[in-house]
């Protein structure tokens, strides 16, 4: 027969469980930055005109980190890259140029986020959102 204080136990382990599972498969919460350049990313050209191409440099960035999607919607740009934890392939230090395009004269968001694809649901690494003004 199993008594009281093992009960107790086992249901504190439960909640205990359930509250680290819940804790470790959130998201991270986006950083806000003012320049890209803390994170060894740049925007070229550094003050775009609307006849510009903009492109988004990452620095010392590891090959296996491949872009997944770019998406425009309203003056908000996403950009996710992914890549798999679990295939522990070493990481080969290079500059990626991710190109964002023309865009029209305006303030835009750029959200940037790092997908680690190995987890289910995939989680973010690193969320980073900054602003691009647009000049005529």
């Amino acid at each position: 027969m199993i008594k009281y204080n093992s009960y107790k136990y086992l249901i504190r382990t439960v909640i205990l469980s359930m509250a680290l599972f819940t804790a470790c498969s959130r998201n991270i919460v986006p950083v806000i930055i003012s320049d890209p350049a803390e994170y060894n990313m740049k925007i070229i050209p550094s003050n775009p005109a609307s006849s510009d191409e903009v492109k988004l440099v990452v620095y010392d960035d590891c090959q296996y980190n491949k872009l997944a999607s770019l998406t425009r919607n309203g003056s908000t740009i996403q950009i996710v890259e992914q890549f798999n934890s679990r295939v522990m392939m070493p990481c080969f230090i290079s500059n990626d140029t991710i190109i964002i395009g023309k865009l029209p004269m305006g303030s835009y968001i750029i959200n940037y986020k790092l997908m680690d694809i190995a987890i289910t649901p995939p989680k973010a690494s690193l969320n980073l959102n900054f602003s691009l003004a647009v000049s005529q």
